[in-house]
């Protein structure tokens, strides 16, 4: 029994063995089978790796041609560019040099013109204080031998004195007294009432330096201005301020002696009774105009009048060779426009004179100019008001001169030409 046993057992492990070495077998051929495949599959990859490789080296060599005949070109536009921008920053550096040169030629000639201009500026910053120490001794006291009547002032070395034509007008004998104290007799050497100027010629020269005119039609409003004259018998007292006004036209002294005067520069430096005649300075230490009324002071302060001095430069030299000054006419009673009566005329304006009346026989009624007309300029100048007719004919117009007058009639534009005519002083 037990031997069946080990003999089934013997032939169990037999046939165990026998399974196992054919399993054996076979795994051993499907391993070489599949080492085979792989082989090849290997094989394969390699082929193909290769022939990727081979390509990508060949791109990689085209690129680097490319790449390299690129950088050849930027390298030559480099070097072309360098060579221009070379010749630009030449030529720039030249031209800087030229304008260099060109604004320190500049610089030299214009030095001369801003020296003179910071010389003009230091001008034009009144010193008040050393203005007058410069002048006064030109400025003189008119009197009647007792007292202080106005002012004057020394306008040449002939020993010709300005005064205002109202401050002499009514006395007999004139006495002349300098700064110093100096007693100078006067005579009248010729006077202008329509002007309210005067001139008088002193006994002897002194030994004084004139005053020098200005050219008033420089003044601008503003600007400041000195006044040095002897107000209530107070001598040689200055007073500053600035001016207000151009061209005005009013009426000095309230009697029947009135008289209605233009070319006055308004201003507000303090004046009184006994400053008439007495001149009025800009910064340059020029008279600009002579004090001729104030406001009254029953009216107000601070509105003061002068007559240009281009209008004083004018009349004194005609005073001086003809002991008279023709004063140009024209013949009209002038009117400012109001806005209603420029409205009621059709005008978008109040600019012009309005002609109220026409004296038979005058320049203007022989130029042709009638009652109603409308004057708006004058030899190319614009008339506005009165106050810039008045000044036109005192400051620029002259006896039988013929003066083109530009004048509104019913709404048209008309040109004549007028002839001046003269009136005594």
């Amino acid at each position: 029994m037990f031997n069946r046993i080990v003999v089934s057992l013997l032939a169990l492990i037999i046939i165990l063995i026998g399974g196992m070495g054919t399993y054996s077998y076979l795994l051993n051929q499907r391993l070489d089978v599949l080492n085979e495949e792989l082989n090849e599959k290997l094989r394969i990859s390699q082929e193909e790796q290769a022939i990727g490789i081979g390509d990508v080296a060949d791109k990689l060599e085209v690129f680097k041609d490319e790449a390299l005949d690129g950088i050849n070109r930027l390298a030559a536009d480099l070097a072309e560019n360098r060579a221009e921008n070379a010749a630009e920053i030449i030529y720039l550096e030249e031209t800087i040099d030229d304008n260099l040169d060109t604004i320190y030629s500049v610089r030299l000639a214009l030095q001369g013109d801003i020296n003179d201009l910071s010389g003009e500026l230091s001008k034009s910053l009144l010193d008040a204080g050393d203005l007058y120490e410069e002048v006064v001794g030109a400025v003189v006291r008119i009197t009647d031998g007792e007292r202080v009547i106005g002012t004057g002032f020394l306008i040449d070395n002939a020993g010709h004195v300005m005064t205002a034509h109202h401050v002499i007008e009514s006395l007999t004998d004139i006495e002349v007294v300098l700064t110093d104290g100096s007693i100078y007799s006067a005579d009248v050497t010729g006077s202008s009432r329509i002007s309210d100027i005067a001139v008088l010629t002193l006994d002897r020269i002194p030994d004084v330096t004139p005053l020098e005119f200005a050219d008033s039609a420089g003044v601008t409003i503003g600007q400041p201005v000195v006044a040095i004259g002897n107000p209530f018998e107070i001598s040689e007292t200055l007073t500053a301020g600035i001016v207000s006004q151009l061209n005005r036209f009013i009426e000095i002294g309230g009697n029947s002696q009135a008289q209605w005067v233009a070319n006055l520069i308004q201003f507000d430096a303090a004046v009184n009774f006994g400053n008439s005649g007495c001149p009025l300075f800009n910064s340059r230490r020029e008279v600009i105009g002579m004090v001729v009324a104030r406001i009254g002071p029953e009216l107000g302060d601070g509105i003061n009048y002068a007559v240009s001095s281009n209008k004083l430069n004018r009349v004194s030299k005609e005073l001086i060779s003809d002991g008279t000054f023709d004063y140009p006419w024209l013949g009209v009673v002038p009117l400012d426009l109001t806005p209603k009566a420029a409205l009621d005329l059709g005008l978008a304006s109040i600019n012009g004179v309005l002609i109220g009346e026409v004296v038979p026989g005058s320049p203007a009624e022989t130029g042709g100019i009638e009652v109603d007309d409308i004057i708006i300029s004058m030899d190319g100048q614009e008339i506005r008001t009165v106050e810039e007719l008045s000044s036109f004919l005192g400051e620029f117009a002259s006896p039988d001169q013929a003066v083109s007058v530009v004048l509104l009639r019913d709404g048209a534009s008309l040109e004549l030409t007028v002839v001046i005519g003269s009136r005594s002083s």
